[in-house]
């Protein structure tokens, strides 16, 4: 088999020149040429069009991996071609330019394709391992793409060669694919490979979806480890041409790895193309352990100092201070402050997770006027994002609005696919702050669909729990709960551990809310995972859904402590405490007789009403105002101040919540509103037991006598008997809610 799997080299004769593909080298007049890897990257492309005219739009995606330049950097770099090529005078030579075209190759060239000579373990472990792409199943797919079960081979290895990864043959990939039986090809194939010491990697991919959008899944085995994502789109084509670029990304990577940097100093020029190329898949993540392997030596450029310090800040390591020190150090050498306003900024997100909200907001701030002192400068965008996301997590609602609005502006002169998706995820943050319930589509699905195309898991993770929260906040709980199920599952693709965190703190607040112990239960194990509890908000949401278990097993008064912990640490953290939050914990105080403690959340509302929007918090403190007053029995008192916070959290997640207990509030006060008050509530009418219960009350022809009984510890596990408008006609009086009826 191995001998089948036959490495191919492609070189091209022109003049006095000698393009080599597999080993990159240009040879001019038999004499090999010093030349930069993206001068070699930019000819090979001009040499493989044949004759072609490559548009700047193209030089820009597949010479500098969709990163923005200038038209000025393109021409400096052809002037660099044409110097390379020994094209000294003012004549363009064998590159022509087309004016407000782009450029093309002309004049006679010859290509040879012939195998490679073989190479020792040290010589193949330099270049990037081949990959061996298979047929791509198509279960689903309609008859007219019919074609991408082989056709997607050849679209796939020609995004895989212009990053310079190798392939076999689309015909030895078939054959090989064909002689295996087996539920798993990839799987299978990738281990036999594996055991002959092959060092290939094996990807197969899925097309589905009957219609635009298609859906691609890939599947890589590389050296035995696993490596998967989705992506969607309207052409099965680009979806390959996406997966391509991601394989090549992981290949580079492995093989950048076995090259010690203080030996080739090629490594640099590599690594500057792997950062562009990561970013604009937003997968910064997957160049880790070469950043990491980097930074400590002096030639380490800084942007990938940068970036390693960015991450290390995200996972909350302890030496980040000490990294951001030294790209501080590195910073005022080469006179670029702009760095160093961007190692303050990363201590401010260390900070913001470590719940220091004012040191944040400080470092943020003062990061952030370096690099605005510097503009233009690349990094001012990723800085407005990152600041615009401490404000907003530290409840400054208008300074996170006008930095994005700033960023915007930037953003949209130039955009970019990972930072126009940052920009929509920090967009749907501040809509969920404000506890919106926006029009369909906007902006929640916009977003997610955007993120899904590009096949961002992390934000895709991000997004699919906005989209659940607005789903079930508009009443629509299945839908809702699909998009909370789909985010576990892109969290799981993309590792990202907060999106894990938060995801799991919200369907359990879903199962809680609707009674679903089991499900609460499951929540609940995965955050005892090591890798979630030992992470940033980990245990502190652990605690959160445990007290909520335990209220539902009829356990308030062992839960309200962990409540209380576990506030302590998610209250000042913008989406991880919703205003919703302030009502459970009201709630569970008064269900364990601790009235107490409910005023004093009475008073942390009052102390920290500046930060967060205006309407929300006040609808939020009218509201436990109201609940304290049904507690003390003044039941007029508590609908007059349940009416003013429902009225002003109208169209906001806090109308759902405040509508049961307000409809409950008339009823005492020997009102009759009509059901069809709460037909716009949706599922929450049928889902909640406080739903059903103020439902069944409302139709029942007894529900004055229930004041005369003893009153009806609802959702509290001690009595669940939650009478169904079906019983209204029954002969016994249902009885009434000791606590205001409202699902949090």
């Amino acid at each position: 088999m191995n001998e089948r799997i036959g490495a191919w080299s492609e070189e091209y004769h022109f003049g006095n020149c000698v393009i080599r593909s597999d080993t990159r080298e240009l040879l001019r007049d038999g004499m090999a040429q010093k030349i930069e890897r993206r001068t070699f990257d930019l000819i090979l492309y001009l040499l493989k069009l044949d004759g072609r005219v490559a548009s700047k739009d193209e030089l820009l995606e597949h010479v500098w991996c969709n990163r923005y330049v200038s038209d000025s950097v393109i021409a400096q770099s052809i002037m660099k071609a044409r110097k390379a090529l020994g094209i000294t005078g003012k004549e363009p030579g064998p590159i022509k330019t087309i004016h407000r075209v782009g450029y093309r190759f002309v004049g006679e060239v010859h290509k040879v394709i012939h195998p490679s000579t073989p190479m020792g373990p040290s010589g193949r472990d330099k270049a990037p391992p081949r990959i061996l792409w298979l047929p791509t199943e198509c279960p689903s797919a309609p008859a007219g793409i019919s074609w991408a079960r082989y056709g997607l081979i050849s679209v796939a290895t020609h995004m895989l060669h212009s990053q310079g990864v190798s392939t076999v043959p689309a015909c030895e990939a078939i054959a090989l694919y064909d002689a295996i039986e087996a539920d798993d090809p990839v799987h299978v194939l990738s281990s036999r490979l594996l055991e002959q010491g092959a060092g290939l990697g094996v990807v197969g991919s899925r097309l589905s979806g009957l219609r635009e959008p298609y859906r691609l899944d890939w599947q890589m085995y590389l050296d035995g480890v696993r490596s998967a994502n989705s992506v969607r789109g309207d052409s099965p084509a680009e979806l390959a041409l996406m997966a391509a670029q991601e394989i090549a990304l992981l290949a580079r990577v492995r093989a950048a790895l076995l090259v010690p940097p203080e030996q080739d100093p090629r490594v640099w020029d590599e690594l500057d193309q792997l950062m562009s190329l990561a970013d604009s898949l937003n997968l910064m993540e997957k160049l880790a352990p070469l950043l990491a392997r980097c930074v400590d030596l002096p030639q380490c450029p800084l942007r990938a100092m940068a970036e390693h310090l960015w991450l290390r800040a995200q996972h909350m390591d302890p030496a980040t201070p000490v990294l951001a020190e030294r790209l501080v150090q590195r910073a005022h050498l080469t006179g670029d402050a702009a760095y160093e306003g961007w190692a303050r900024l990363c201590l401010a997100f260390l900070h913001l997770y470590a719940r220091q909200p004012e040191r944040a907001r400080e470092q943020a701030m003062g990061g952030l006027a370096m690099v605005r002192h510097h503009a233009p400068h690349e990094l001012l965008p990723k800085a407005l994002l990152m600041v615009s996301h401490v404000h907003a997590t530290t409840g400054q609602h208008v300074e996170a609005q006008m930095l994005l609005h700033e960023a915007d502006q930037l953003i949209g002169k130039h955009p970019v696919g990972n930072l126009s998706c940052w920009m929509q995820l920090q967009r749907c943050e501040l809509a969920c702050l404000g506890m919106e319930i926006a029009a369909p589509g906007q902006p929640f699905l916009e977003a997610l669909t955007s993120a899904q195309r590009l096949g961002f898991q992390a934000s895709v993770a991000w997004l699919e729990v906005y989209c659940g929260l607005q789903c079930c906040a508009s009443g629509d709980f299945d839908t809702g709960r699909l998009h909370l199920d789909a985010a576990l599952v892109a969290c799981e693709q993309s590792g990202a551990t907060r999106a894990s965190i938060y995801a799991n703190l919200q369907l359990g607040s879903f199962f809680a809310r609707t009674g679903d112990q089991d499900g609460l239960e499951q929540c609940l194990a995965r955050l005892g995972d090591a890798s979630l509890r030992d992470a940033p908000l980990g245990t502190a949401v652990w605690r959160w859904l445990r007290a909520r278990h335990l209220l539902l097993t009829g356990h308030a008064p062992d839960a309200l402590p962990l409540a209380e912990q576990a506030m302590g640490e998610l209250v000042d953290m913008g989406v991880w405490w919703s205003e919703d939050s302030w009502i459970f914990m009201t709630q569970l105080a008064l269900i364990s007789g601790n009235r107490r403690v409910a005023q004093h959340m009475l008073g942390h509302l009052e102390e920290r009403r500046h930060q967060h929007p205006l309407t929300p918090r006040r609808a939020t403190i009218l509201a436990v105002q109201g609940m304290l007053a049904y507690f003390d029995g003044d039941h007029a008192q508590a609908l007059a101040l349940l009416q003013q916070a429902h009225d002003l959290g109208r169209h906001t997640l806090m109308a759902r919540v405040l509508l049961w207990g307000l409809v409950w509030l008339a009823l005492m006060n020997g009102r009759q509103p009509a059901p069809a008050q709460l037909s716009a509530a949706g599922h929450w009418g049928d889902r909640t037991p406080e739903g059903r219960y103020v439902q069944s009350m409302l139709k029942s022809r007894h529900w004055s006598a229930a004041l005369r009984l003893p009153a009806l510890a609802l959702g509290t596990g001690t009595d669940n008997a939650v009478p169904m408008a079906a019983d209204h006609d029954a002969a016994e009086p249902m009885r009434h809610a000791e606590w205001l009826p409202m699902p949090v």
